[in-house]
């Protein structure tokens, strides 16, 4: 390990008596501080840009570890802490599979569209609390907070309040066709600040699918909070959100945060990583102006065609049909959490019991599966989830060690990652069994 640190000895410099690797940033070129990070320190950095910050997937991670850290196999660590993470298996959701043609809208410049939606969840009292959700179609820089209820006096004063007296006047304002959104107060609101309106065709959530693509990573964040924070959920919205915008976004190549406002943030895991995000640069405000207006000119034109190479990558995946991959007598499995009535967009998604396939029906999809107690259960395709990696009597999945399952090590060990299972659509996922077992009582 020293003879392959000793390698970067060009780019080695002590700052404070710490040891510090000095590199540019691949997309803004700018000088990078990066913690040489001991063996010690990993699972504490790892929890911090992970566990910490939203539970957010492997490229998020990564792109927070690689601003802030440097160590040998960086990206196989935090590929096997992500897949491993107890909280990621049991609160996230498998991505649905692909029904037809996916058509692109395109932007060049922040504010020249914003897209509006809501996004419900019950707080700890079972009362249903409403949350706009406003994201910037170029920047993707999203905002999230509660409202007492959807009615369209409230919605007016929140966009008035917390996006457009904070970021100005945006081209035009996309949203459903919810009455909320079409109400007269809205229009007169948006004819006075010279905003134009559009919006989706009816049923066809797709259409703002940008927002409802931030709408599902949220309700994933907020499902990845302990049991202990989750109950407070409203009161870590907006927290949740600064961690989204702070991370990388595959569409545009660039964290959200940085292509609004040509900065890189700082997170709560910096004060214990001192000169992590150093900057040397000291200038005066013509200097900083002249410097940011590049920057934020550059970041754009490669957020623009960025953008055009995802969109064309993601139309040609999303076109195509996807089939859930079949089981074998011997797959370990998770069964997806049903039970939570009233609750369903913050409970688990999977039951903490891991199960192992004992028989199978494919041409009907139907699994006889059994835990390690002993119980069997007869359960559809469209409810499992392949988890091969973990064994049978795994104790992250214990019921009694939910309540601290944040402090749980992560398990090293290169496995598959759970977010990449398919699954078929929810409302056929619901069906039932009923007549489909009685071969495998025979």
């Amino acid at each position: 390990m020293v003879l392959r640190i000793l390698k970067q000895w060009d780019k080695l410099t002590v700052l404070d008596g710490i040891l510090y690797r000095v590199t540019r940033d691949p997309v803004t070129k700018h000088k990078r501080f990066q913690f040489v990070l001991p063996d010690t320190l990993k699972s504490q950095a790892l929890a911090g840009v992970h566990d910490l910050a939203g539970h957010q997937g492997q490229p998020r991670t990564l792109s927070l570890v690689r601003q802030r850290f440097f160590w040998y196999d960086v990206e196989k660590d935090v590929r096997s802490y992500v897949r491993n993470c107890a909280r990621c298996v049991l609160s996230k959701t498998p991505e649905p599979a692909a029904r037809a043609p996916l058509e692109s809208i395109t932007t060049s410049a922040p504010l020249e569209l914003v897209c509006i939606d809501f996004w419900s969840a019950e707080d700890n009292n079972n009362k249903s609390v409403d949350v706009p959700v406003i994201t910037d179609h170029f920047t993707k820089l999203a905002h999230a907070f509660p409202c007492q209820d959807q009615t369209a006096k409230k919605v007016a004063k929140k966009l008035w309040d917390n996006f457009f007296c904070v970021y100005g006047f945006p081209q035009r304002l996309h949203s459903d066709q919810g009455a909320n959104f079409q109400s007269e107060l809205i229009a007169e609101l948006l004819e006075l600040a010279g905003v134009g309106q559009s919006r989706t065709s009816p049923y066809h959530p797709m259409g703002n699918g940008g927002t409802e693509r931030f709408n599902r990573t949220l309700g994933g964040m907020l499902r990845s909070l302990p049991p202990r924070s989750k109950h407070k959920w409203p009161q870590m919205i907006q927290t949740m959100t600064f961690t989204y915008n702070c991370t990388q976004h595959e569409t545009t190549g660039f964290a959200l945060f940085y292509l609004m406002f040509g900065r890189v943030p700082h997170l709560p895991v910096d004060l214990l990583f001192k000169n992590v995000l150093r900057d040397d640069s000291v200038c005066d405000y013509n200097a900083y102006v002249k410097s940011l207006a590049t920057d934020l000119q550059s970041a754009m034109l490669l957020a623009q065609r960025h953008s055009s190479v995802e969109q064309k990558h993601q139309s040609d995946q999303y076109n195509k049909k996807v089939k859930g991959l079949p089981l074998s007598v011997g797959d370990r499995v998770l069964v997806a959490n049903k039970s939570g009535r009233g609750k369903r967009k913050l409970a688990d998604r999977w039951e903490p019991a891991v199960y192992t396939v004992i028989a199978s029906k494919p041409q009907l999809h139907i699994y006889k599966i059994r835990d390690r107690d002993g119980q069997v259960r007869t359960v559809h395709r469209n409810l499992l989830l392949s988890v091969n990696f973990l064994p049978l009597d795994n104790t992250l999945f214990a019921e009694d060690d939910l309540r601290s399952v944040d402090t749980v090590s992560h398990d090293p060990s290169n496995v598959p990652d759970p977010e990449a299972a398919v699954s078929e659509p929810e409302s056929v996922a619901e069906h039932s069994v009923v007549d489909s077992s009685s071969w495998l009582n025979a």
